[in-house]
């Protein structure tokens, strides 16, 4: 089945969050996939390409020292906004990975003290923990899933007063599964450790404040339910550690004047920059900082009841077809994102014939995951179950 067999969009988009041009025309495919990669905002496509166009025919000459000193403080003002934070609380990186390895080597927990997390996680997640943990002894541990849900209550468990770091996904990115994060962070205090979040597949989806949740450190991505580019990732770092901790990778960038390119010392600003070590793809950043600022213009309350919605669409279609929904429930234990299987029925094969008719979706671990943003409506959850009983 090719695109153009699908039904034709509705001219009534009754859903929709989106304003014409807001993104590229998909013509007729049904794109359910932002837990992947999001269909990028047009005004952070534009911003992007800009940037890159005029170092191409300008190089410095619109772009010196000052500029890119401060490259990055829309990106910073717009996560503080999004996160309820300062801007002094944002780092910005080239990927949400390499963030959190600068910060768990600035941790680098010791022998004896351990790192808690679930092996439903994304690799990324965990791994920047066991590769320091192999350097200093520390012991990691995971908490156990099941059918890819993992019980808060087992995350819980493993945390004690040798604990150092919880390190958990806001939401988990096969399952969709949303943890409590203001309840973990609750019972990390109470041990002495800090709790890490990544925010990689809820920023921009469900509404984050950090002050409420008492996260310290929160880190994610901009190409997922941020609609911005691949190349530009972000940090809040909770003022307390802003002074304390030391990042794993450093460069002149992280001096607390930059231009200051004496090689003989290093001072650090107290403040969340401090993790921002040289350059980079800086017009990835300014795409980013287009798209946060589009998000946040359409309200990020507003996002989360709309993408629920569509959420709870797929959820009773998936049902109603004799197919087992694996993420939770509860609203509150869930986002954007959901995971099913239908019987007798291979998830990759699912997402491939869905793929095959213009409806993308991913299959992770064994399930289909849908996972609807603002710029998808009611009708593209109807054609994508016309496709399903063809």
């Amino acid at each position: 089945m090719q695109w153009d067999s699908l039904p034709n969009r509705k001219a009534v988009r009754a859903l929709s969050l989106v304003q014409p041009g807001d993104f590229l025309t998909q013509g007729n495919r049904v794109y359910l996939n932002t837990a992947s990669i999001t269909l990028m905002y047009s005004g952070a496509l534009q911003a992007l390409v800009t940037w890159f166009d005029e170092r191409a025919a300008s190089g410095t000459a619109d772009f010196d020292e000052q500029a890119e000193e401060t490259v990055f403080e829309e990106l910073r003002r717009a996560i503080a906004r999004l996160f309820n934070a300062k801007p002094a609380d944002i780092a910005v990186g080239s990927s949400a990975t390499e963030l959190l390895a600068s910060l768990a080597w600035g941790v680098s927990p010791r022998a004896g003290e351990n790192v808690v997390g679930t092996d439903a996680a994304f690799p990324s997640v965990v791994f920047p923990w066991a590769r320091v943990a192999r350097e200093t002894g520390a012991e990691v541990r995971l908490a156990p899933s099941h059918d890819l849900i993992v019980d808060s209550q087992s995350v819980i468990d493993l945390v004690d007063d040798n604990t150092s770091v919880v390190c958990i996904s806001e939401v988990e990115y096969a399952s969709g599964q949303r943890y409590d994060v203001k309840r973990l962070a609750e019972v990390a205090h109470e041990h002495g450790a800090l709790l890490v979040v990544d925010a990689t597949q809820s920023a921009g989806s469900v509404p984050i404040d950090v002050t409420r949740s008492g996260a310290d450190v929160v880190v994610s991505a901009g190409y997922k339910w941020l609609c911005g580019p691949f190349g530009a990732a972000v940090m809040y770092l909770a003022p307390a550690l802003q002074g304390l901790l030391e990042p794993g990778t450093i460069g002149f960038r992280s001096h607390k004047d930059m231009w200051d390119l004496r090689a003989d010392r290093i001072e650090l600003p107290a403040a969340a920059r401090r993790f921002e070590p040289s350059t980079m793809a800086y017009g990835c950043a300014i795409g980013l900082a287009a798209a946060v600022e589009y998000v946040l213009s359409v309200g990020v309350e507003q996002i989360a009841e709309h993408n629920r919605r569509l959420v709870d669409m797929v959820i009773e279609g998936v049902r109603g077809r004799g197919g087992e929904i694996v993420t939770p429930e509860p609203a509150e234990e869930r986002a954007s994102i959901v995971a099913g299987r239908f019987p007798n029925e291979r998830s990759d094969e699912v997402a491939r014939l869905l793929g095959a008719a213009g409806v993308i979706v991913s299959s992770r671990n064994g399930v289909v995951r849908w996972s609807p943003h603002l710029f998808n409506d009611e009708g593209d959850i109807e054609r994508m179950f016309e496709v399903i009983d063809r």
